[in-house]
């Protein structure tokens, strides 16, 4: 009986989240900026938006990560760091980005794709 219990639980669960989606405006703070792509692009403003940008040279690789907030807040940062890099050819337009800076270099930067940032 406690089986059924827990598998009726989890599928109450799963059901309550079907279709769930958040659209994160953009955020930003002095050495943090985060949201998701989707929220951005379907923000009330034309001011909104976050990014992180691939640069691949022969003598090297590098990423660029930018936002700009509903104020008009500007935010950059930039990494050499071979995991970000990856990190950054893997987003897609659905993404949620938080990225955090130390001056002008990124030192952490976590994404996510999921249904939840779905358009």
């Amino acid at each position: 009986m406690k089986y059924v219990s827990f598998a009726f639980a989890l599928l109450v669960a799963s059901i309550s989240y079907a279709g769930y989606t958040n659209h994160y405006v953009v955020n930003i703070s002095s050495n943090i900026a985060y949201g998701s792509m989707v929220g951005a692009r379907n923000s009330a403003d034309n001011s909104q938006f976050i990014s992180c940008a691939f640069v691949g040279l022969p003598s090297s690789q590098y990423g660029v990560c930018s936002a700009r907030d509903t104020a008009g807040t500007y935010f950059s940062c930039t990494t050499t760091e071979p995991y970000h890099v990856d990190q950054i050819r893997g987003l897609s337009n659905e993404s949620y980005l938080y990225i955090r800076r130390d001056g002008s270099k990124c030192d952490y930067i976590y994404s996510s794709t999921g249904s939840q940032y779905h358009q």
